[in-house]
């Protein structure tokens, strides 16, 4: 008994604007009633036949009808889509838009990160970092733009990470820093993105050099249309405690859009630093919850249609009326 109070407790109609349309059936009534042509054979007088009259088939006309407007009223019914709750399910999230810019510059190729015990350059970690971030993240488009004296588009967003990761190992080092032109090019190529949720992470090991726009005018420009920045500084030890907010141009990009500023010095803080990103984001954005309903309008439909059935055949044989 329980199950079936609260399966009337989350009854409701989906279409319940269909409903109105049952007003229909009591006028269609009151016409048939009051216009419908009466057959009838004329008689001097019934009192001849009363007596050969089967009570039994008296009204048998009144209970066809009455079978049609009940079959009538469940299909109105089912067309107002009855659904009784199901439970909840998980609803899987669509991913985000990533556009990584990432610095290619020739300070990019100094060896002073230490992976897997080996001495490798800067770009050689960046890359191994990325790989393991792209593959944590199947269902985000991610997209590359990659930057020296000048910035420019690798690949647009993408679900084939396989094909970025490709790339990036095909991309050499060249002289110069332009990271300003890096973040506006990634945010053009974000723009269009149908999904409303927009990231760039942008790497840097150097300030700005050449000329192009910079970071924070970039950065200023678009935090009113919802990109939000995440800068990644790499920077030598002995500097990062000397780094201040304030003589950082580049580092206010995150705090007007947004984003986070991260600062590293070895493999194993970039690494780090990307995983923080993969948690933070994902936190953002999980996935969520959302109730699930039984829809009832084929059970409606499948009475309606046996209460016709039984009328057209208790019309031919029980209730069937000779002209």
């Amino acid at each position: 008994m329980s199950v079936f109070w609260t399966l009337l407790a989350t009854f409701r109609f989906a279409c319940w604007y269909f409903l109105p349309l049952l007003l229909l059936v009591p006028l269609w009534m009151w016409l048939r009633g009051r216009y419908a042509p009466v057959a009838a054979v004329r008689f001097s007088s019934g009192d001849l036949l009363r007596p050969i009259s089967r009570r039994t088939r008296w009204g048998s006309h009144q209970w066809l009808l009455g079978l049609r407007y009940l079959a009538l009223i469940l299909l109105l019914l089912g067309l107002a889509r009855p659904q009784v709750e199901k439970g909840l399910t998980d609803v899987e999230s669509k991913g985000i838009n990533i556009m990584l810019v990432l610095d290619f510059s020739s300070t990019m190729i100094k060896k002073d990160f230490t992976m897997d015990g080996k001495r490798v350059t800067r770009a050689q970690a960046l890359i191994q970092v990325i790989s393991e971030f792209m593959k944590e993240r199947p269902k985000d488009r991610i997209g590359l733009v990659r930057y020296d004296a000048d910035a420019f588009l690798v690949s647009p967003l993408t679900l084939d990470h396989d094909y970025l990761i490709r790339r990036l190992k095909e991309e050499k080092n060249g002289r110069g820093t332009a990271p300003g032109s890096g973040l506006l090019i990634a945010t053009e190529h974000l723009l269009p993105a149908t999904n409303q949720t927009k990231l760039v992470i942008l790497v840097s090991d150097a300030e700005q050099v050449n000329k192009g726009p910079r970071v924070s005018d970039v950065a200023r420009a678009i935090a009113p249309l919802g990109v939000r920045v995440h800068l990644i500084q790499i920077i030598n030890f002995k500097d990062m405690a000397a780094v201040n907010l304030r003589e950082n141009e580049m580092g206010k990009a995150p705090q007007m859009t947004g984003g986070q500023l991260f600062q590293v010095a070895d493999f194993d803080g970039l690494r780090s630093v990307y995983q923080q990103i993969d948690k933070l984001e994902k936190a953002a954005f999980k996935e969520g919850q959302q109730r699930v309903y039984r829809e009832l309008w084929p059970w409606f439909g499948g009475l309606a249609l046996l209460l016709l059935v039984l009328e057209a055949i208790l019309a031919q044989t029980v209730w069937r009326r000779l002209p």
